[in-house]
């Protein structure tokens, strides 16, 4: 038994297709083949039967998959940590995010981590929303996210990184905007009142908020600030309850009014990540050092 025949078998057992399999390790149909029918001779046991065009693993093979798949996990890991003390840390961190946190929280995180860890391992970033990029961040897609806090995910470990303040959202000539100071009950006379869903974490949140002060949504509802505002500035007498983030900043003829009785951490973004699976050297690093980082404005 060699190190290709156990990367070969890990690749089949994930693709269950000798050509596909082939094709993704850039060797021919026929040296897998043969690779495969090796390695079971060696073990004395069936690995894989077929099905059609595809193949799936036996019951001998699925318990053979968890232990090879151990052990190249580890030795990725030792060349990882090698490579680290050689002052040579590679590979890439695949991250989600949301964008309202892409203007200068995670452009700072980012460009620190690379001055501690250098150049070697590369940060790919796509943006979403939290119920989606938690979706992507169970489905393996991504390996951390920035997003919401969302109950009932005990496989994740979600970490709070910073904050974000609520705000008023109206029009420059609304007559809310004259006041020195806005509670939550001046909202009560306001129509229409626009904010996030209910279905989303911090449309939960605001609506929760909201219902305790007997203030009540209007319709529509958006899913982030830019559309948000855009509502509120195209709707007469409109007022917008929202995160007072960078989706806000185009709009020229709007002004945000704090609420007195909301702090300024009303809604907390977190580093969220899968807390049992494996995670290259690059990842576990970008983890840690973005669970210690110090953001001034949070």
């Amino acid at each position: 038994m060699n190190l290709p025949q156990l990367y070969y078998f890990r690749k089949l057992a994930e693709l269950q297709h000798y050509t596909n399999a082939a094709k993704e390790l850039f060797i021919t149909q026929p040296t897998l083949s043969n690779s495969i029918a090796s390695l079971e001779r060696e073990l004395g046991i069936p690995l894989f039967e077929r099905e059609g065009r595809h193949v799936r693993l036996t019951r001998y093979g699925k318990e053979f998959y968890e232990h090879a798949l151990e052990a190249i996990n580890a030795l990725e890991r030792g060349i990882a940590l090698a490579k680290e003390h050689a002052g040579s840390p590679t590979g890439n961190v695949d991250v989600g995010t949301i964008y309202t946190i892409q203007g200068d929280y995670l452009p700072a995180l980012i460009s620190a981590y690379r001055t501690q860890y250098g150049q070697g391992a590369s940060v790919n970033v796509c943006q979403g929303l939290s119920l989606p990029l938690i979706e992507d961040l169970e489905s393996d897609r991504y390996e951390v996210v920035f997003c919401a806090q969302v109950d009932n995910k005990p496989d994740l470990t979600f970490v709070p990184v910073l904050t974000q303040r609520l705000v008023a959202v109206v029009h420059r000539y609304h007559k809310l905007a004259w006041r020195p100071q806005l509670s939550l009950s001046d909202l009560k006379d306001a129509s229409p009142i626009i904010t996030y869903p209910e279905t989303t974490p911090i449309g939960k949140e605001v609506s929760e908020l909201l219902r305790t002060h007997g203030v009540t949504p209007s319709m529509p509802v958006c899913n982030d600030e830019i559309t948000l505002a855009s509502m509120v500035d195209s709707t007469e007498g409109a007022v917008g309850v929202a995160l007072d983030t960078l989706g806000l900043r185009p709009f020229r003829e709007l002004i945000t009014k704090r609420f007195v009785e909301v702090e300024d951490g009303f809604h907390k973004v977190c580093l969220a990540y899968k807390t049992g699976a494996y995670k290259t050297r690059a990842t576990e690093n970008f983890i840690e050092f973005a669970r210690q980082f110090e953001w001034p404005h949070s």
